[in-house]
């Protein structure tokens, strides 16, 4: 394998790479921190509490640590820990469990449990070698703090908090479930904007309404189960106690599993994916490390134009791949540049491209982004026709790796850009050049 495919980025390596905070992150982590620890000095303060319901707390705090330790990455880069925010969420919503009374306890005894159980899942990770990931643990705790807030302190008409009206509604059940669901899922919802602000923090450009739409889609089913799972526990604690919590987390914990061995697939079909794109290289069609190259080039421009991780995703699997037409050519092109290659020859290794494409079963999309990446701009400006955003983006990518070649000199990157802006317009999106000269000068003042 060589070092350039070895170290070329990809959708996976990037949600399971342990990456510096931001800005944000660090002001969120310290947020974090600062509560936490607030709650804890709270809770040593008026300790009896927590000593009279120890058994019930020291059951949550374990399910809530073994969360931690079994929380699992995702491809746009969320690190998910659904048994361990489910099992938060009930505690906080848990008045009683069998003959413990649960109702004493204060938003700081709850946040301060929570804490703890959090941070030694972490510490165990990290003890393990895994990475931390404070970010995706602080979102997970300010959802829970929101949650605990909703039900344990904010003071409803005249009849006190939520966990007064809970504890002392002794009639009909079901409204008590429904407010419970509900203040389960404002705090849910709190925990996807919040890792929305975070993952647009790390993106090019600030995002958060796009990644927030794109965390909805991905963790919809997920997340209605999250806040049922919360709200069932919390009123199943009531007659069964702490066997609520094995019993209604069962379900979560397979879903999980699920949700674990899908992320895992996905991974190894980019992979697959990967190694396809290198039969362009091996044949000698392609320079070394064109198709990664190429790849890595749209997965920014895309992200600077806001795609979705939908179609980020499938814009990396047509980037990879655009170049797979080539092997059907008697004669290599010399050095593998398309750019320099005729209209016609250009248009043969799309189609054949897309056709190869087609064949290994991925989405219709990347086969037609494929398919039309050859054509030029000017047919969207002068014949109005639908012209995938990925294919225009793979267009001036490659045009671009076309021409400098994998060269880091400003003299290869002038003379690329030179000839890209004179087809600007009638061969390149406007909009793609704008994004591929955002994304070279944040790599010339990082100095990659």
């Amino acid at each position: 394998m060589s070092p350039t495919f070895a170290n070329a980025p990809s959708l996976g390596s990037l949600a399971r790479r342990a990456r510096p905070p931001t800005r944000t992150g660090r002001w969120l982590v310290g947020a974090c921190v600062t509560i936490a620890a607030a709650s804890l000095v709270r809770a040593s303060v008026d300790w009896r509490p927590l000593v009279q319901t120890w058994p019930v707390l020291a059951a949550f705090a374990v399910v809530i640590a073994l969360g931690e330790l079994v929380r699992f990455g995702i491809d746009d880069g969320r690190h998910l820990a659904p048994m361990s925010l489910g099992a938060a969420f009930a505690l906080s919503l848990t008045s009683r469990s069998g003959s413990f009374d649960l109702s004493m306890l204060g938003p700081a005894h709850i946040l301060a449990v929570t804490s703890t159980a959090m941070i030694l899942g972490a510490t165990i990770n990290r003890l393990r070698g895994r990475p931390a990931h404070p970010e995706a643990m602080a979102s997970r705790f300010t959802a829970v703090l929101v949650t605990t807030l909703l039900f344990r302190w904010l003071p409803v008409a005249d009849t006190g908090t939520l966990l007064h009206l809970e504890s002392t509604w002794v009639g009909s059940r079901w409204p008590v479930a429904v407010l419970m669901g509900v203040v389960s899922g404002l705090g849910l919802l709190v925990f996807l904007v919040v890792s929305a602000v975070v993952i647009a923090a790390r993106a090019p450009s600030w995002r958060v309404g796009q990644t927030l739409v794109d965390g909805l889609r991905a963790g919809a089913g997920l997340g209605m189960a999250l806040s049922a799972t919360g709200a069932l526990i919390a009123l199943a604690e009531r007659p069964l106690g702490v066997l609520a919590l094995p019993l209604f987390l069962t379900p979560l914990v397979l879903t999980q599993f699920a949700l674990r061995q899908y992320a895992a697939s996905r991974r190894t079909y980019v992979q697959t994916v990967r190694v396809l794109s290198r039969l362009t290289e091996m044949g000698g069609f392609t320079r070394a490390g064109h198709s990664d190259r190429v790849a890595a080039l749209s997965l920014e421009i895309g992200r600077d134009l806001g795609l979705s991780e939908r179609d980020i995703r499938h814009l990396q699997y047509a980037a990879l791949l655009h170049d797979i037409g080539q092997v059907a050519l008697r004669e290599p092109i010399p050095g593998g540049a398309t750019v320099m290659a005729a209209r016609a020859d250009q248009q043969r290794i799309a189609l054949d491209g897309a056709e190869i494409v087609r064949k290994t079963g991925v989405p219709a999309e990347v086969a037609a982004a494929v398919e039309q990446q050859a054509t030029p701009y000017r047919v969207v400006r002068e014949q109005r026709q639908d012209l995938p955003l990925a294919s225009r983006i793979i267009k001036v990518a490659n045009a671009y790796d076309d021409i400098v070649g994998g060269s880091i000199t400003s003299r290869r990157r002038e003379a690329a850009m030179e000839r890209i802006h004179l087809g600007l317009g009638y061969e390149y999106d406007p909009r793609v050049v704008d994004a591929l000269e955002h994304a070279l000068a944040r790599r010339h003042t990082s100095g990659s």
